[in-house]
């Protein structure tokens, strides 16, 4: 049989997102056409976005999942031709920093969902995830974070697609394919990044910050002129099924019909591919161990760093702490003379009481919390390699 999915970062964050209400009811417009048996969205931050959604593609899609989690939701959800038979959700064990509200990945609560269909009598696992965006490449203090979502994601895909006859992974990685997130997934779930099977050349496939995009800056287009493919359709099925890739395309226009701006700050990507039967162990099935163990040692590299880097923040913010309390008992806490002098000894006061409980609570609870994330998936990480040298 042959299977059309899509994937789309609707870039649909309230408040913040420019045209939100309008791209959202033209991505509705573009899924009526009805070209897409399973649809993977992130960035659906807002629960009304995607009710808004379903109901304008329901004759379309009549089934679908939003995965809530966090405090504003996962903002990942799955449209389907085929019924939804279960559903599952995993959130990460690191999701960024709760104080980074200008990133606000923390209140998301990302992490990796599965929806379980049944269509034409095969049983599909169809997942959707958004890795941790980069925000700055020069110094990506998100790496450590990512790279521990990513191994997770590759361990929850691994122990649900057992009793599945073909998997769908779709969303936005923010992470390009020579990079070390990209690379565990596909090496630890066997998962094929369809693009690479139509032997279209890299800038072709280009999905964030691209030059046609309407919203990508000129700063971005300077730093990266082509922009990055950080958005994917990955596929893997069960021995005795081989995946052919048909054709992989960016399938939106650069604009809106009728409107100067473009679908979302990012390109969707559509992949449709054929299930065969074969005898073989198909490609995609094929796993280097050697490649699978490099890649985690690597990992490993990344998580020993962010515990070194870990300790270091800890120190700073006792030693940050010590200084405001210091500063607090150094101050009056009372002035009888001029009321201006009293008020701003108060506000003064009040900031660094404020600054100080800050610095403690990121010295113990959230060091400890970061710290016991990582470790986590350091020593998950350590079993796995252990296991595939034993075997």
């Amino acid at each position: 049989m042959e299977v059309t999915a899509l994937t789309l970062n609707c870039w649909g964050i309230a408040g913040v997102s420019k045209d939100r209400r309008t791209r959202i009811d033209a991505i509705g417009s573009h899924l009526q056409l009805g070209h897409y048996d399973f649809v993977f969205l992130q960035e659906v931050w807002v629960e009304d976005d995607f009710q808004a959604i379903v109901k304008q593609v329901g004759n379309i899609f009549p089934y679908s999942h939003y995965f809530h989690s966090g405090v504003i939701g996962g903002g990942i959800c799955i449209l389907s031709k085929a019924k939804i038979i279960d559903v599952l959700f995993h959130a990460w064990s690191l999701n960024g920093y709760i104080h980074k509200i200008q990133h606000g990945d923390w209140f998301g609560g990302k992490g990796v969902g599965l929806c379980t269909v049944v269509y034409h009598g095969m049983k599909i696992n169809l997942y959707v995830t958004h890795l941790h965006a980069e925000y700055n490449p020069a110094s990506d203090e998100y790496c450590a974070h990512r790279v521990v979502q990513a191994f997770e994601t590759s361990q929850f895909i691994r122990y649900t697609r057992n009793k599945a006859d073909f998997c769908i992974l779709g969303g936005d990685l923010n992470t390009e394919p020579e990079n070390l997130a990209y690379r565990l997934i596909c090496d630890h779930t066997s998962l094929k990044d369809l693009y690479l099977s139509t032997g279209k050349p890299e800038i072709e496939g280009m999905t964030s910050e691209t030059p046609a995009n309407s919203y990508t800056a000129s700063e971005s287009l300077r730093a990266c002129p082509n922009g990055k493919r950080i958005d994917f359709v990955m596929c893997s099925s069960r021995k005795g099924l081989q995946i052919e890739t048909i054709d992989v395309n960016i399938p939106l226009p650069p604009r809106i019909p009728n409107y100067p701006f473009s679908y979302s700050d990012h390109e969707a990507v559509c992949a449709k591919f054929r299930i065969l039967e074969t005898q073989s162990v198909s490609a995609n099935q094929k796993w280097s161990k050697d490649t699978s163990i490099s890649s985690l040692k690597e990992a490993l590299q990344v998580c020993d760093a962010a515990l070194r880097n870990i300790a270091n923040d800890r120190r700073n913010y006792w030693l940050a702490f010590g200084i405001f309390v210091v500063l607090l008992a150094a101050l009056p806490f009372t002035y009888d003379g001029s009321r201006i002098v009293h008020y701003t000894l108060t506000v003064t006061h009040l900031l660094l009481t404020l600054v100080a409980v800050f610095c403690l609570i990121m010295a113990t609870v959230w060091n400890r919390i970061e710290r016991h994330g990582i470790l986590a998936g350091k020593l998950a990480i350590v079993t796995r390699i252990q296991a595939l040298e034993d075997s």
